[in-house]
C-alpha cells in the first residue's frame, strides 16, 4: 500500500474510531453519525482475526475505505482486508486519542523508574508473528495505558506491522517498525 493510500485510510479509520468514541457534540460538528455501541462491543469481544473480519464493525470500517483498497486482485485484497481487520481490532481498545504515539507512552516512566509497559512485555509484541498474537498483546499494552494513544499513528503502526509480516521483501533496519517501537519506547521520558 502506497503513502498516500495509507494516509487515506488512516483519515479513514479516525472518522471510524470518532463515530464509536466521540462525544455526540463532537460527531455532530465534524458531520459524523453515531455508530451504534453493539460493534464496539462486538469488536472488544473479538478474539480473533476471524471474529474481527466477521463483525458490523469492521465491515462498516471496510465498506468506507477507498475503492483503491476494497478492490483490485484477488489476493491484494484479502491481505489488505486482514490488515485493516488487525486495524480495526486495536483501535477498538483506544478509548482517548492522544498526541503520542503508543510506543512513547509505553516507555515513560510509571512509579518510580520503570516504564509503565514493561521491556518484557513490550519485547513480546514486537516478536508477535501471528494477527491474533500481535492483537493480544496489543490489546494489553493500550489496557496498561488506559487506552489513550494516538489513534492516526496506531493504525499506522498496525498497517505497518502487518505489511512487514506478510512481505518478502527486505526492509532497511532503521524502516522497520519494531525497530521504531523501541526507538520510541527508549528515548521516551
Amino acid at each position: 500500500m502506497d503513502k498516500e493510500l495509507l494516509q487515506r485510510g488512516m483519515t479513514t479509520a479516525l472518522r471510524w474510531w470518532k463515530s464509536m468514541y466521540a462525544s455526540t457534540g463532537e460527531l455532530k460538528k465534524e458531520g459524523i453519525q453515531a455508530a451504534p455501541t453493539a460493534w464496539k462491543a462486538e469488536l472488544k469481544r473479538a478474539e480473533s482475526i476471524d471474529a474481527v473480519l466477521l463483525s458490523q464493525g469492521f465491515r462498516s470500517l471496510w465498506l468506507s475505505l477507498s475503492k483503491e483498497i476494497t478492490e483490485g486482485h484477488e489476493k491484494q485484497v484479502s491481505q489488505d482486508m486482514l490488515c485493516w481487520a488487525v486495524v480495526a481490532g486495536a483501535l477498538v481498545s483506544v478509548s482517548e486519542n492522544h498526541a503520542e504515539s503508543f510506543a512513547k507512552l509505553a516507555g515513560r516512566k510509571g512509579d518510580g523508574d520503570k516504564p509503565v509497559v514493561s521491556e518484557m512485555r513490550f519485547a513480546q509484541l514486537q516478536q508477535a508473528q501471528t494477527p491474533e498474537e500481535f492483537l493480544r498483546r496489543i490489546r494489553r499494552i493500550l489496557k496498561q495505558l488506559n487506552g489513550k494513544v494516538s489513534v492516526a499513528q496506531l493504525a499506522k503502526d498496525s498497517c505497518n506491522w502487518y505489511q512487514e509480516l506478510t512481505s518478502n521483501y527486505p526492509r532497511q533496519a532503521d524502516k522497520r517498525i519494531a525497530v521504531r517501537w523501541a526507538m520510541d519506547y527508549y528515548q521516551a521520558n
